[in-house]
């Protein structure tokens, strides 16, 4: 047989070099106890992790509702006869406790209080911040029971809550031009607080 002829042969032959054939009754079993296992681990993981930021109840609170008269100051445009202008204003001192829930600090950054009256008009509330509180009680002394203790300090949002521990303070709320008549036959008012990295505020009832 000529040189020629022994390659054509060789290439007409079949290749009887096989490559095994993969054992795939072995690899489907590695792969379910691998998704089972991967499906334990995400369940346990999501059980495990609070799902909650923080946790803020309003433990109570307590209103102080002043009715204030403006005599008029003697000037050129003072109108003969007038009567001396009044003004109504709800104070709203809610107490509140502030769980949380991470295994980490959390901070409260803002709060915003919202009044539906019974009217359906939406009244925003003016946050009387801690600095000015001193400020306030000059103003309405009867307002320092309100928020002495055992009501709790005025609460800070600089300030952290660590991990697990809960925190009780109060927010001092002025809803202005409403009498205490009014809030009691609102339709509803919610208080809402803001955290630190969290893009979900926290909204809590005020009774």
């Amino acid at each position: 047989m000529s040189e020629r002829s022994a390659i054509l042969k060789a290439m007409l032959e079949p290749d009887l070099r096989l490559a095994p054939p993969s054992d795939t009754n072995r690899l489907i079993p590695k792969l379910i106890v691998a998704g089972v296992v991967m499906a334990v681990v995400g369940v346990a993981v999501y059980m495990l992790n609070p799902r909650k930021t923080a946790e803020i109840n309003v433990q109570k609170i307590a209103l102080f509702a002043p009715h204030t008269e403006f005599k008029q100051m003697p000037s050129s445009s003072q109108i003969i006869g007038a009567a001396p202008s009044s003004e109504d204003d709800v104070y709203v001192v809610a107490t509140l406790s502030v769980e949380d829930k991470l295994r980490l600090p959390v901070f409260l950054t803002s709060t915003s209080a919202t009044l539906t009256t019974k009217a359906g008009s939406a009244i925003e509330a003016t946050v009387i911040s801690p600095l000015d509180l001193a400020r306030l009680e000059q103003t309405f002394p009867q307002i320092l029971p309100l928020v002495s203790q055992p009501s709790g300090p005025p609460l800070q949002f600089q300030d952290a809550i660590s991990p697990g521990t809960k925190r009780v303070g109060t927010v001092v709320l002025l809803f202005p031009q409403i009498t205490e008549k009014e809030w009691q036959a609102k339709k509803s008012a919610t208080l809402t607080v803001h955290l630190a990295h969290d893009a979900a505020p926290i909204v809590v009832a005020l009774p």
